[in-house]
């Protein structure tokens, strides 16, 4: 409000006071380290308020899209892990990553909605290939798209899921559950099995091979080699 009257003379537009609002709201996200998709978040929220209010929307609709999103981006809300799809780019590496071993497990922590799980299950060194996501909209559409172009889709908690039945596990999560993710990697997992996290890096530990991909988004493949 201080500046405000540098630009618009009082009184203020009720769409300049959520303009502010929306702008003070992200900068205090970027003040408090917070992930830099919830600054979007704090920017948008106070303009769809206020848009809601301009056109009259009914609170029920604005029920039905809370759940909505829940019920696709739910774990964003439990594990602080945003819904990250694993693109044609990645899939490539990860299959010129199998080819190192035969008869390979392969698990796909957090598999969104499935379509990498089915990839690697059409590969000829992976004898299985599984995912476990616990999104309740996200396991539907991978459990319908596993059943159909192969593997196995687990509506399973990450940290519930027995790590040491597999050769190769890929994780596209966040940096917050990574700390801790390796803990239970290193714990469960075999020698010789391998841990690839995409754009995501263990803290403080040296991964044995990084692989920088071609794709738009210029993808980072951390692998671990236990």
């Amino acid at each position: 409000m201080y500046l405000a009257h540098f630009f618009i003379m009082p009184p203020y537009p009720y769409w300049l006071l959520v303009l502010i609002q929306a702008v003070v709201s992200s900068a205090v996200s970027c003040k408090f380290g917070l992930p830099c998709w919830w600054r979007w978040i704090q920017f948008f929220l106070p303009i769809g308020l206020y848009i809601g209010v301009l056109i009259e929307f009914n609170p029920i609709w604005a029920l039905i899209l809370f759940v909505l999103v829940w019920l696709i981006f739910s774990n964003a809300f439990k594990e602080r892990v945003p819904l990250y799809l694993t693109n044609n780019t990645t899939r490539e590496a990860l299959k010129t990553l199998v080819k190192r071993k035969r008869n390979i497990r392969f698990l796909d922590l957090g598999c969104g909605l499935g379509g990498n799980v089915a990839f690697m299950s059409q590969q000829k060194s992976v004898i299985e290939s599984h995912g476990v996501e616990t999104a309740p909209v996200p396991y539907i559409i991978s459990k319908f798209i596993t059943s159909f172009r192969g593997g196995r889709t687990f509506a399973m908690d990450i940290w519930k899921t027995e790590l040491a039945y597999y050769d190769v596990v890929y994780a596209f999560l966040s940096p917050e559950p990574m700390p801790r993710l390796w803990e239970k990697v290193k714990d469960e997992m075999l020698p010789g099995s391998i841990f690839v996290s995409n754009s995501f890096a263990v803290p403080n530990i040296e991964p044995s091979e990084i692989w920088e991909l071609s794709d738009e988004r210029k993808t980072i493949l951390y692998i671990y080699i236990l």
